[in-house]
């Protein structure tokens, strides 16, 4: 599902990083500048409700406030009222179209530049998920 999303996303001309844990996306939202975070609620080690608290909580403000989208299977009772309490700004239930996860990230991306072409979002290089 990861190189799916990633494939989709970079489709549309965004620079994508893809990390398989917590740990490792921590460290990229640390080292590059970040546009949007789409996280997993489930994931080994450390969940997506521990990095959302782990970005929220970074010193620098701008890194500290990127939207954040939580794309998940999670099935738990409340998951997206528990996502968005954590710090999320949008909440994706697996499984889910092409089309809602493209329509969140504009939404999210509305400060940035994008141009709509025949019904095709077209988001500007520099930016980075």
């Amino acid at each position: 599902m990861l190189l799916v999303m990633a494939r989709l996303l970079e489709s549309y001309g965004i620079q994508v990083f893809t990390s398989s844990s917590a740990m490792t996306g921590l460290e990229i939202i640390k080292q590059f500048s970040v546009d949007l975070l789409i996280s997993d609620i489930t994931m080994p080690f450390k969940d997506g409700y521990w990095l959302i608290q782990k970005i929220r909580s970074l010193q620098h403000p701008q890194t500290r406030k990127i939207p954040a989208i939580a794309f998940t299977g999670n099935t738990e009772e409340k998951a997206d009222k528990k996502a968005l309490a954590s710090g999320f700004q949008a909440y994706i239930q697996k499984p889910s179209s092409a089309t809602e996860l493209i329509l969140e990230v504009a939404k999210l991306l509305k400060s940035r530049k994008y141009t709509l072409v025949d019904d095709y979002l077209r988001f500007e290089p520099e930016f980075c998920i």
